[in-house]
């Protein structure tokens, strides 16, 4: 029993032992992680030669570039260095992000069209019958004066012959009148004295009062019916020749009021037309529009008022202004209509070349052979100092024939490679393939 207790109690101490030696040498879990002697925002690292780490500003000892914050390596890690020697081999142009003035001349197209506010729409000012268009097809040029169509109308008949009837009862009347004025005349001049000159003033005040009052009705009534007339086509010669052969017409040609061209046709002979009856539409083809058509790609640079040459295949060019610019977009052409009013002889429909000389724009540019475009956006290859260089993603602008604007990614007075940015883009694609892996390789290892 003795024996077993002692047993026991060795057991005890020896499982002790171990548990305490156990203790001492595992470390202790709250202890603190030894701090690192410079933290990632005041590390400077190079660029090249990621070994080469201190914690102030410097230069690579090995490159010579400029040391940068260790926040800012990774933008940095597709930079590349490239010696004289070399960059003289490859060709390599540099060129400055400057300030200037872009000026372009813009080739575009245009098209005569109508001035709606110069269409005319013809219509008959009586009821009747239409019975004959002598007007044939669309696009048919029409002098001033000339016949559009004839109109056969029982009313027109009946306005003639009334026009006539009281023309002819006016006869007398007028004759009546001219004989007592002849009178009054006679009698003034025949007055010796002053009284009875008066008394003569006073009777052909008097009689001419009498003679309007007999005269106005027969006027006013003639003037109506030769209104009325006129109104659905007959003018003056068919009105003196109406009084002078006191026969009507049984149709009535109706003329153009003005020089025109034809825009469409609404009716047919044989039709019963009244007053809201469209016989056809013209335009006046000396008030005109030209229709310019610019793309998207044109916008940006057009502005109202911009200096217009416009050329059509026949005449001198015409020389105008940019107006009447629609600032919404046709979602089926994806184009943007400018109206110019414009005079010329060419015919509605045709065509002209136009150039539009855009103003100048103040902007942040570069050479356009600078910028590298690509599917993942627009880069230019950025020259930095003692040979070294690195692609920046720019947003461009503007072109002109030998400059773009850039909108953003570069400064006024940074420096581009304008020659051999496709090879130097290359290495720079390399060295960040290069540097990536290495980083990978760093993760694997811890």
């Amino acid at each position: 029993m003795k024996q077993a207790f002692l047993t026991l109690l060795i057991a005890l101490a020896v499982g002790a032992g171990a548990f305490w030696i156990g203790q001492r040498q595992a470390p202790s879990p709250a202890s603190p992680p030894a701090i690192a002697p410079a933290t990632a925002q005041t590390a400077y690292v190079c660029p090249m030669h990621s070994h080469i780490v201190q914690d102030h500003p410097g230069a690579c000892p090995i490159c010579g570039m400029d040391l940068v914050a260790a926040n800012q390596a990774s933008d940095a890690g597709n930079q590349i260095y490239v010696d004289t020697a070399t960059q003289h081999k490859l060709g390599v142009r540099i060129a400055s992000a400057e300030k200037t003035a872009l000026t372009r001349d813009i080739q575009t197209y245009a098209t005569l069209v109508a001035d709606e506010g110069a269409l005319l729409r013809i219509t008959p000012n009586i009821d009747g019958v239409l019975t004959k268009l002598h007007v044939s097809r669309v696009g048919q040029r029409v002098a001033r004066g000339q016949v559009l169509y004839e109109l056969s109308s029982q009313d027109a008949l009946a306005l003639q012959y009334e026009y006539i009837d009281i023309t002819r009862r006016g006869v007398p009347t007028r004759k009546m009148v001219d004989e007592q004025r002849a009178q009054n005349r006679k009698a003034l001049a025949e007055a010796q004295d002053a009284a009875s000159r008066e008394q003569a003033e006073q009777a052909a005040r008097q009689s001419e009062e009498q003679l309007r009052s007999i005269l106005q009705p027969l006027e006013r009534d003639r003037e109506r019916i030769a209104l009325r007339l006129q109104q659905i086509g007959l003018n003056d010669a068919m009105l003196a020749k109406l009084l002078e052969t006191r026969k009507a017409l049984t149709v009535v040609p109706v003329r153009a009021p003005q020089a025109c061209v034809v825009k469409e046709i609404m009716a047919r002979p044989g039709m019963a037309v009244n007053h809201m009856t469209e016989i056809l539409s013209c335009v006046d083809a000396s008030r005109a529009w030209l229709e310019v058509v610019l793309y998207p790609d044109q916008l940006s640079w057009v502005r109202e008022g911009d200096a217009v040459t416009v050329e059509f295949e026949t005449g001198a060019p015409i020389k105008t202004r940019l107006t009447g610019l629609n600032p919404l977009v046709d979602n089926a052409t994806r184009t943007v209509r400018a109206r110019l009013p414009i005079t010329a002889s060419a015919n509605l429909g045709e065509y002209a070349n136009v150039t539009i000389h855009a103003a100048p724009h103040q902007v942040l540019s570069v050479p356009k052979s600078a910028v590298m475009r690509s599917g993942r956006g627009n880069f230019v290859m950025r020259a930095l100092d003692k040979g070294h260089f690195m692609p920046v993603a720019v947003t461009t602008g503007i072109e002109s024939t030998e400059r773009i604007a850039i909108l953003d990614g570069l400064q006024e007075g940074d420096q581009v490679v304008v020659n051999g940015q496709f090879l130097l883009d290359a290495a720079a694609s390399i060295a960040d393939a290069a540097q990536r892996l290495k980083g990978q390789a760093s993760q694997d290892k811890k």
